[in-house]
């Protein structure tokens, strides 16, 4: 999940991987692994270098949203480029769940 976040980050600021990875101080090849969900494990140091090259805070970073409706169609449409499959579709609408009840759960 981070990965998605960063990557939908650094496109709504209309940074490369390239860009992205200079101001980050971090190797392009490393940011497009954790992108990929290459490396889902990033250390704290390199998330605040991404969070700031960003210009936002590492809460915000990594804050995972479900995607709003509207976002969902293009999602769907990179899914088979991508080599996503149903079962990691259907894998990730679980999470989505779980993260809700919890949200929900902390709220009581």
């Amino acid at each position: 999940m981070i990965g998605f976040r960063i990557k939908q980050l650094r496109e709504q600021k209309g940074y490369s991987l390239t860009k992205l990875a200079k101001e980050a101080q971090i190797s392009k090849s490393y940011l497009s692994n954790l992108e990929r969900q290459a490396n889902t494990n990033p250390s704290l140091f390199i998330l605040s270098k991404i969070a700031v090259a960003l210009d936002v805070t590492t809460n915000e970073l990594i804050q995972t949203h479900p995607p709003k409706e509207n976002e969902c169609g293009p999602i769907l449409k990179e899914a088979p480029k991508k080599k996503v499959i149903k079962a990691d579709l259907l894998k990730f609408q679980q999470f989505l769940q779980s993260q809700k009840q919890q949200g929900a759960n902390t709220s009581d």
